[in-house]
């Protein structure tokens, strides 16, 4: 079944999720929309049945994505070694294999870290959304069996190793193919610059699966609702079907990447002299990142030699990832864009000088 705006309700009050009393008196609203999914957003301006509807309806790959988000918000609403995190995860309201249908709540009233960076209003709370996101990542990379290897029995738990780790194979006509004109510049780009290659190859040695990872955790997964009456902070993280078995500091250094993704794009002469163009404050960039790594090796209880030897990796990790942000930015693109050719420059720059690296993320106290 493919879901419309116009067959939804009938879906919907076919499983008890919205009632025929409230539809006839007209509170319900759908919208839709393309993304990765076709996602449907249910009664948004309403105070009941508000729902986020994700439906998978192109490929197999898609559809195993989405089931596995899906399996995952029903193991952790239902095993106790999850209890701490799931405060940090949306309601799951229905899996629908069948249908590749994925429904939880919709959380209308936050906003993703990514818009709130943007907006200025980091200024005002930086420290207490680093230390939400520190604790959040700390609550996933802490959950374990328990003892009764639930986890190791679900099949969609397996190591999950990101692509950008076998970034070196993908010469042209050799490995992973060029997707793009761009791509095909990017990767001609690596190769070309002396020593580069084998930096990345130290850096992705290092990788170690240890826990379960999100994945993918860019700002834009993160979502933020701060209460205007106590000033608490809630963070909720979205977007789990990459949840896999791979290396924690892997989560963070996304985190830290997608931070500096922003920062790098906003410096973009062609985007700064617009209208659109935003800025963002380094020093509250810095902030984000250094007060996020302290209380996340604080939780880890990490003494100032192992905090160090962490935050290389994780600095290591980042540059990786900053690759990754340049080649998710050329799918179809004809020429390598400027700011994607920044932010290869950064990464090289990052593994070849540690120390920079440091220096621009902010950090010069491990622990």
């Amino acid at each position: 079944m493919l879901l419309t705006e116009t067959n939804i309700i009938h879906y919907l009050l076919d499983r008890g999720l919205v009632d025929a009393a409230s539809f006839v008196k007209g509170n319900f609203s759908c919208r839709t929309g393309q993304n990765r999914h076709t996602n449907f957003v249910i009664n948004k301006e309403f105070d009941a049945h508000r729902f986020f509807i994700k439906q998978a309806i192109t490929n197999p790959e898609k559809s195993a994505s989405l089931r596995r988000e899906g399996l995952f918000y029903e193991l952790a609403s239902v095993n106790e070694n999850f209890q701490t995190l799931r405060k940090y995860l949306p309601e799951n309201l229905l899996l629908d294999i069948k249908n590749s249908i994925l429904i939880v709540e919709w959380l209308g009233e936050h906003s993703n870290l990514h818009d709130w960076l943007m907006s200025g209003r980091a200024i005002e709370n930086t420290e207490g959304v680093a230390v939400q996101l520190a604790t959040a990542l700390y609550s996933l990379h802490t959950v374990t069996d328990g003892g009764d290897n639930e986890l190791k029995r679900q099949d969609f738990f397996y190591e999950f190793k990101p692509w950008i780790l076998r970034l070196p194979e993908m010469k042209t006509g050799n490995g992973r193919v060029a997707r793009s004109e761009a791509e095909d510049d990017g990767l001609k780009l690596i190769f070309s610059i002396p020593g580069f290659v084998r930096q990345i190859e130290q850096a992705a040695e290092l990788w170690e699966p240890s826990g379960i990872i999100h994945g993918d955790c860019k700002l834009n997964n993160f979502l933020l609702k701060q209460e205007q009456t106590a000033g608490e902070i809630q963070i909720k993280l979205i977007d789990w079907e990459l949840v896999n078995s791979g290396d924690p500091l892997w989560d963070l250094a996304t985190v830290f990447q997608s931070v500096l993704t922003a920062w790098v794009i906003c410096e973009d002469p062609l985007i700064k002299g617009t209208s659109a163009g935003k800025t963002i404050d380094i020093n509250t960039m810095q902030r984000l990142i250094s007060v996020c790594w302290k209380k996340y090796a604080e939780f880890k209880n990490w003494d100032a030699v192992v905090g160090k030897e962490k935050f290389n990796k994780c600095t290591a990790f980042c540059a990786l990832r900053l690759l990754h942000a340049c080649f998710e930015s050329t799918p179809g693109a004809k020429s390598l864009r400027p700011y994607s050719a920044r932010l290869l420059q950064l990464a090289h720059n990052i593994l070849s000088n540690p120390a920079a690296g440091e220096q621009l993320l902010g950090v010069n106290n491990y622990v």
